[in-house]
C-alpha cells in the first residue's frame, strides 16, 4: 500500500530510516501506540487524506521543516499520518524479508 509515489525521495528516506528503527519525525513513546495503529485498516477516505498529508510533508526539503509541518497538523491528522506511515514501513519490511510472510 503506497500513499505517495514510491520514487519520492523524502518518503523513501523516512521509510528507509524507519525500517532501520529510526523515526525522526515521531517521539519515542509513540512506538507504544504501534500495536493499536497496526490492528486497524485504513478506509478509502483515510487513504486519500493520508496522500494529502504526505504531499504536504514532502514539499519540505529539510527534516526540521518536515517536523514543523508534522507538528502543525491536527492531532487526528498526525494519528492518521502515523498509521499510514507505519503501514508503509510494515510493507517495506515484509517486501525485504520473504521468510516473514
Amino acid at each position: 500500500m503506497e500513499f505517495f509515489h514510491s520514487n519520492n525521495k523524502v518518503i523513501k528516506g523516512l521509510v528507509h530510516l524507519a525500517v532501520q528503527g529510526h523515526y525522526p519525525l515521531f517521539e519515542r513513546n509513540w512506538m507504544d501506540e504501534f500495536i493499536d495503529l497496526h490492528s486497524k485498516r485504513l478506509t478509502g477516505n483515510e487513504k486519500a487524506k493520508a496522500k494529502t498529508l504526505f504531499k504536504k510533508l514532502c514539499e519540505q526539503q529539510t527534516l526540521e521543516r518536515q517536523r514543523t509541518v508534522f507538528w502543525a497538523m491536527s492531532e487526528s491528522d498526525r494519528l492518521l499520518f502515523k498509521k499510514a506511515f507505519y503501514k508503509m514501513v510494515e510493507n517495506k519490511i515484509l517486501d525485504q524479508s520473504s521468510e516473514l510472510q
